[in-house]
């Protein structure tokens, strides 16, 4: 078969793509189907991904399906060949935030309730049991202030501006991690760091109609 639009060295990392998306819920043939687009040079029919991949045309579908509800996919028609072809977005921190939002946060919001409902039947704070259950909901409360930061970068559409942001997170992280105010417990912690990332998104992108409370 003639593949003209992905180079065999780059072939060969697809199953980097596979073990990445794995450890993140999903599936190997997904992230292969993920790993094609994305290095391929141009949009691929689903035929192509199957031969390519080796993979039967209802796996292809149905990975195909995934990866587009995640956002990480897009269809399109092709007028030269009348018919679909597949291409991998741009914009991999929307792909992020999708899973997140679709995934993740349900999962960490679920195990945080579990850890509250628990503190309530000890009651005692003094108990090793209360204070275990408390780390697990501050820790639960620090991973959704990085799923929400994310998430709101994604809905930005500041594409050209990540690495900015990334540049200048850890100054913002560590003027949190020293803030006397952290001490007061795992929720104050979240509200300091939700709104010095709504302040951070305004002041230093300039970011049209944000509202300091959003």
């Amino acid at each position: 078969m003639n593949r003209e639009f992905i180079e065999p060295e780059l072939l060969n990392e697809i199953p980097a793509f596979e073990e990445f998306l794995k450890r993140m819920g999903l599936k190997r043939i997904e992230g292969a189907v993920y790993g094609l687009l994305t290095l391929s040079s141009r949009p691929l029919s689903s035929e192509e991904i199957e031969q390519t991949l080796n993979l039967s045309q209802s796996a292809v579908s149905m990975a195909l399906k995934t990866l587009t509800y995640y956002g990480a996919v897009e269809t399109m028609r092709e007028r030269e060949k009348k018919g679909q072809v597949h291409q991998a977005k741009e914009d991999s921190i929307s792909i992020v935030a999708t899973v997140f939002k679709k995934r993740e946060q349900e999962a960490i919001e679920e195990f945080k309730n579990m850890a509250q409902r628990s503190q309530n039947l000890i009651k005692n704070k003094d108990d090793q049991r209360y204070r275990r259950l408390s780390s697990i909901v501050t820790t639960c409360e620090m991973a959704e202030v990085v799923m929400n930061f994310v998430i709101k970068v994604a809905s930005k559409n500041i594409t050209d501006q990540h690495r900015d942001i990334v540049a200048k997170l850890p100054k913002m992280l560590d003027a949190i991690l020293f803030s006397e105010k952290l001490e007061a417990g795992g929720q104050m912690a979240l509200d300091i760091t939700t709104q010095l990332a709504s302040k951070f998104l305004k002041d230093r992108f300039k970011l049209k109609g944000e509202n300091s409370d959003a």
